[in-house]
């Protein structure tokens, strides 16, 4: 019995730390996908980065048997795909034309969007945690936005790099509801591979300049930045998250997700020199609130 209890107190522990290590590999990410979309142009960075990714994705299906799939799957997988594609192109697009930080607080209304897509398309109930939720979030984004709305900031936000923010969360949402029956027949490298394998076409077909040009113009920063996000970023962060949500519950792993844009401002900040404002804090606390509040209305909607 003591063994069993200290067993389990040592996969919690090392659960802990692999969610924490998590957050801090995706929080460290958005100052690569932003640095990344200016050296090459977003287009060409994300391309660059699908490369290395469908190098390492495609023979990690095929020794794990995830390249094995049901006819009758294929359409939602093509779903999953197409979500893939958006999350991963608007999220560039937007790192592009918004600080780091600053996006990453913007990018976090993703649960609040899976939640109404998952009422819309799966009938999910909503409570009226999630609509205040929603509300609270919405008030957190005018503040945030304040000076970019009123102009008084010396370099207002880009208002399409908001709108590429607000598209890239939407299109995870489609992923994440795609996928959810899969789930239950598949692995989620297998979903995650093969829905990139399907955006990958797309993504290369959209690069602005021949491959070869771009890998020239690459420097060995950005290369290295590439394979950051390749396979930290969407491998092994995808890897430690899931061995934290095994051993511990949902609840806890979700609220470990607050830290990322918090990590992103800090590393914004001390990478890009990014300013830390009182807006900037004072909102992304006010939309955190928000999507906390929407949360714990999902978890009571499920009891």
């Amino acid at each position: 019995m003591i063994w069993q209890q200290e067993q389990m107190s040592s996969h919690r522990t090392e659960a802990v730390v692999a969610v924490l290590i998590t957050m801090l590999i995706w929080g460290t990410s958005a100052v690569f996908m932003r640095t990344t979309a200016l050296a090459l142009a977003p287009e060409n960075a994300l391309a660059l980065r699908y490369v290395i990714l469908i190098l390492m994705v495609a023979p990690g299906l095929w020794l794990t048997g995830g390249w094995r799939v049901a006819r009758e799957d294929w359409p939602r997988l093509f779903v999953t795909g197409i979500g893939m594609f958006g999350s991963s192109w608007f999220t560039m697009q937007g790192f592009a034309r918004v600080p780091a930080g600053q996006g990453t607080v913007f990018a976090m209304i993703e649960p609040i969007v899976i939640a109404l897509l998952a009422f819309v398309v799966l009938r999910e109930p909503l409570s009226p945690r999630i609509w205040l939720g929603l509300a609270v979030s919405f008030v957190g984004a005018m503040v945030l936005f304040w000076p970019d709305i009123t102009a008084s900031a010396a370099n207002p936000a880009d208002p399409l790099g908001i709108f590429f923010l607000l598209l890239a969360p939407t299109s995870w949402a489609i992923y994440t509801i795609g996928a959810k029956p899969l789930l239950q027949r598949y692995s989620g490298f297998a979903i995650s591979g093969w829905s990139m394998l399907i955006a990958s076409p797309v993504i290369f077909l959209m690069a602005s300049k021949p491959y070869g040009e771009i890998a020239a113009a690459a420097s060995l920063r950005t290369w290295g930045e590439l394979l950051y996000l390749a396979a930290f970023n969407s491998l092994l962060g995808s890897v430690l998250w899931n061995h934290g949500a095994r051993h511990l519950p949902g609840a806890v792993v979700g609220s470990f997700l607050y830290l990322v844009p918090v990590i992103a401002v800090a590393a914004g900040w001390l990478i890009l020199d990014e300013a830390i404002t009182v807006w900037l804090v004072l909102g992304g606390a006010i939309m955190l609130a928000g999507v906390a509040l929407a949360q714990s209305g999902a978890r009571g909607a499920g009891h």
